[in-house]
């Protein structure tokens, strides 16, 4: 039984490593306008990387997690489309 609370441990610490990197990249979507480029392809790159995290996850509610990854990350990617030179 100890190694079935270990195993079951890991999968829900797992579940909330994700959750928490999640939380960290759509959290900044409000402030958007105001981070560096740098700091928008930042949070793209951390985005790509996560959705194989997401779509391995037991989480029921995986698929609005996924979707809602997406919009953050396409608003960081609107964000650093519209600060090239002659973007309209």
């Amino acid at each position: 039984t100890c190694l079935i609370s270990m195993a079951v441990g890991a999968a829900v610490s797992a579940a909330e490593s994700w959750k928490t990197a999640f939380d960290e990249i759509c959290g900044k979507v409000q402030g958007a306008d105001s981070l560096s480029n740098q700091e928008l392809a930042a949070l793209i790159e951390k985005a790509d990387k996560l959705v194989p995290e997401i779509q391995k996850s037991e989480d029921p509610a995986k698929k609005v997690f996924l979707q809602r990854l997406k919009r953050c990350r396409n608003m960081y990617e609107f964000m650093l489309d519209t600060r090239k030179p002659g973007a309209q």
